[in-house]
C-alpha cells in the first residue's frame, strides 16, 4: 500500500531546493543533480513533484512566495504604510539570498519568453504586483487608466533596479536609485492629490 503524501515534507524539500539553487541555474537543473546535491533519491523528487516541468513550476512559486509574509492584507494602507512596505520588501531583495532568488526568477521569466509552452508564473506574478499598486492608486482617486500606467511604471522601475542589483551587485547604487524612485513617486502623488477625488 502506497504511503499517503505528506504536504509538509514537500514544503521542506522545496526550501532545501531553493537553498541548493542559490549558486546554480535552472537551465542546468536535473532530478539527478538535485537528488545528488540534497543527498536523497530521485524517486523522492518524482514522488513529490512529478516531472521536471512541475518541479520547476513549484520552484518558481516558492521563489515568488518569499514576499507573501510582507504582502498587505485587505486593509487600506496609508501612503506612509505603503512606502514602509515597499522599503521592507526591497531590503529583503538586497540580502544575499534575495539577490540569488531574484536571479532565478529573472531566469525563469526569460525562459518563459521563448518557451513553446510558457509556465506563466512570471507574468502572473509581475502583473499581480502591478494590479496591487493600481488598486491602491484607484483608491487614492486616480482614474483607472492613469492608475494602471502609474502602477505598472512603478513596478517596472523596481524590477529594473533589481535587475541592476542582480547583475552588478552594487547595493549602495541600487539603494540610491530606489530611494529616488520612492521620493519621486511620493512627491508626484502629493502634488496631484488636491486634484484627485479619493474613493471611499
Amino acid at each position: 500500500m502506497a504511503r499517503p503524501p505528506r504536504p509538509e515534507r514537500k514544503t521542506e524539500l522545496l526550501e532545501q531546493i531553493l537553498e541548493f539553487l542559490l549558486d546554480k541555474t535552472l537551465a542546468d537543473l536535473t532530478f539527478r543533480s538535485l537528488a545528488d546535491g540534497l543527498g536523497i533519491s530521485s524517486y523522492v523528487l518524482v514522488y513529490h513533484f512529478g516531472n521536471r516541468e512541475q518541479l520547476v513550476a513549484e520552484i518558481i512559486r516558492g521563489i515568488e512566495s518569499r514576499f507573501e509574509r510582507h504582502r498587505p492584507g485587505a486593509e487600506r494602507l496609508s501612503l506612509d504604510e505603503l512606502v514602509l512596505w515597499a522599503r521592507t520588501v526591497f531590503a529583503q531583495s538586497l540580502e544575499h539570498r534575495g539577490r540569488q532568488l531574484q536571479r532565478l526568477e529573472f531566469e525563469a521569466a526569460v525562459q518563459d519568453a521563448v518557451a513553446e509552452r510558457a509556465r506563466g508564473n512570471s507574468v502572473s506574478g509581475y502583473l499581480s504586483w502591478c494590479g496591487f499598486l493600481t488598486s491602491w492608486l484607484e483608491g487614492e482617486g486616480f482614474p483607472d487608466d492613469d492608475a494602471a500606467v502609474w502602477g505598472r511604471t512603478f513596478v517596472a522601475s523596481v524590477m529594473g533596479i533589481l535587475y541592476d542589483y542582480v547583475i552588478c551587485g552594487d547595493r549602495e547604487a541600487v539603494t540610491a536609485s530606489f530611494e529616488m524612485l520612492i521620493d519621486t513617486f511620493v512627491r508626484q502623488l502629493e502634488a496631484m492629490r488636491p486634484c484627485l477625488g479619493r474613493r471611499a
